[in-house]
């Protein structure tokens, strides 16, 4: 018989060790979750949530029934959907304003120049063009982040400060590309964006994100990964993504993907929540043999479970 923890004590152990340490230290984790009674699932993902906003984390939740786990940019869409840009960047912007010397602004309704700008004693105009230049040093000239990722973040940020109608276009063109909602580069032509997000560079992208939200503060991003669909092995044709057998191993090699990326991903938690058959069924973890490798725990006691081991079983 396998051994199993209940959800409460691996939640208590992974807001622990993890939310409120590693993660925050700028470490990065993938976790293989595995209710093995299905009804738990909805009590661990509502935990995890709930635990990591109390902790200050972005959370995305990424459900495989209806984002094609399968391709990142997908996935990296989901995620960006869930992410509140404008508070995002106006956190980046205050950040950025105090390390150049700058008081905070007060919270208000007013452009976000007019509250930095009273609130140093200087006039509007004064304070854009002071607050250029550590806006490109802090955000454009930061060749770690994604070319385009830089440049459209650098957009977003003068377009949050200065406000108005110009502002909002601005805000609302390039939100609507990082989120994949308007994938024609026409529309972001004018403000030197000339690729689409795709498989090639979302998963830098996403890494790109990571940075940014650090930037802005928050000690991370949880990303909860629902799998659970990738293991139907019949096309139930109930409107939701179906998984041909070539699309569940590209699913896999994903994963694989984010598991050796963990050097790079900054502040980053990804518990990733597959069915109970994912252990040992058709289309499970047994069929790809690079992802089986990295997280199967080949020795495991027969009582006692690793908490902080890459795979663990949950039961009630």
């Amino acid at each position: 018989m396998t051994a199993t923890i209940g959800p409460e004590e691996w939640l208590s152990f992974l807001e622990a060790e993890y939310l409120n340490d590693f993660i925050r230290e700028g470490g990065a984790s993938v976790k293989f979750a595995v209710p093995m009674d299905g009804g738990l699932r909805a009590e661990i993902e509502r935990g995890l949530v709930l635990r990591a906003r109390d902790a200050g984390y972005i959370v995305a939740q990424v459900s495989s029934a209806e984002t094609r786990i399968h391709m990142i940019d997908q996935v990296f869409f989901k995620v960006a959907e869930q992410v509140r840009w404008p508070q995002l960047v106006e956190r980046i912007i205050t950040n950025l304003a105090e390390k150049a010397g700058y008081a905070p602004p007060e919270e208000g309704e007013n452009a976000l120049v007019d509250r930095l700008a009273a609130a140093n004693g200087i006039g509007q105009q004064m304070f854009l063009s002071s607050a250029r230049p550590w806006i490109e040093k802090g955000i454009f000239h930061q060749k770690r982040l994604a070319k385009d990722f830089r440049v459209a973040m650098t957009h977003l940020s003068l377009a949050r400060l200065s406000g108005g109608p110009d502002g909002e276009t601005t805000t609302e063109t390039i939100i609507d590309w990082l989120t994949g909602r308007n994938r024609a580069i026409s529309a972001v032509k004018p403000y030197s964006i000339f690729s689409r997000v795709s498989r090639n560079n979302a998963r830098h992208m996403l890494e790109s994100l990571l940075h940014m939200v650090r930037l802005a503060g928050y000690p991370g991003i949880l990303i909860v990964l629902d799998i659970s669909r990738v293991a139907v092995p019949r096309n139930p044709h109930d409107g939701m993504v179906f998984y041909t057998r070539a699309a569940m191993l590209d699913a896999y090699e994903m994963l694989r993907q984010f598991i050796d990326a963990t050097d790079r991903m900054k502040g980053a938690l990804v518990v990733v929540m597959p069915d109970a058959e994912f252990l040992d069924g058709d289309r499970g973890i047994e069929t790809y043999d690079a992802l089986r490798l990295r997280v199967y725990d080949e020795v495991r006691d027969s009582r006692l479970v690793n908490p902080m081991g890459a795979l663990v079983r949950l039961s009630a």
